[in-house]
């Protein structure tokens, strides 16, 4: 979804050059096998270090959950890819209570800023692929990243073809990423200002115009580069 000449990150531009490598899930142990299978699939093409610190490339396989199969959630199904953040419950009538607990959707990702900021330092670029389960807010991800990509449960060894140019990806967004919490909001009344029966692509025609900006769009993510991350964004094929 994003690129600013990174990728294909080659042989050539790979050599010499130190590659800090992490997954992240919901699940910490999960998050920490994750890991040591990336590791261990780029031991012999990459040159890696432990400390981001280091690295000229950063490549962030980024998985969040939300919810749980079989079990209520005290709140609303949560979209944001964070760690630790405060949210509302939710009575058994859908109306949000005064009542709060914490959500994570990512274990870990706090340190993303981290990572990033540490790889900035190096000159580096960070690399970042976000597995699309569901219309993910990327308000925590994607500012952070020189490369974004997006995946739908897509084999990690095919990812990781695409970002060193063994395969040119196309493809284009199936569903509607939306802004931010503020596309979201619940009333008292539990009612949504973006309405759960529309489906993302054309949610705007029934938001306020308050949250519209100067091209009429209201519930898209928008990146600093303008581009909106909406049904049919991406690659050409």
């Amino acid at each position: 979804m994003k690129n600013d000449g990174t990728l294909p990150l080659t042989a050539d531009k790979r050599a010499n050059k130190k590659i800090y490598a992490e997954a992240f899930l919901k699940n910490a142990k999960h998050a920490a096998d994750s890991t040591a299978a990336l590791r261990k699939e780029l031991a012999d093409t990459c040159t890696l270090v432990d400390d981001p610190a280091q690295a000229d490339f950063a490549l962030l396989f980024v998985s969040p959950s939300s919810g749980e199969y079989f079990n209520a959630t005290p709140g609303y199904l949560e979209l944001d890819i964070c760690e630790d953040k405060t949210v509302c419950n939710v009575d058994a009538n859908g109306k949000p209570m005064d009542d709060t607990h914490t959500e994570t959707t990512l274990h870990g990702g706090k340190r993303l800023t981290e990572i990033a900021a540490s790889v900035h330092a190096n000159g580096g670029k960070v690399i970042t692929n976000v597995n699309i389960t569901l219309a993910w807010q990327l308000g925590n991800v994607e500012p952070l990243c020189d490369v974004l990509l997006a995946g739908f449960d897509t084999y990690r060894s095919a990812t990781l073809d695409v970002i060193f140019g063994c395969f040119a990806p196309t493809g284009k967004l199936p569903l509607t990423l939306p802004r931010g919490d503020a596309v979201l909001a619940v009333n008292a009344d539990g009612v949504c200002i973006s309405p759960n029966d529309v489906p993302g692509y054309d949610k705007d025609r029934y938001m306020p115009d308050s949250l519209k900006d100067e091209n009429g769009k209201a519930y898209a993510y928008r990146d600093a580069a303008g581009n909106y991350y909406e049904y049919g964004f991406g690659l050409g094929g």
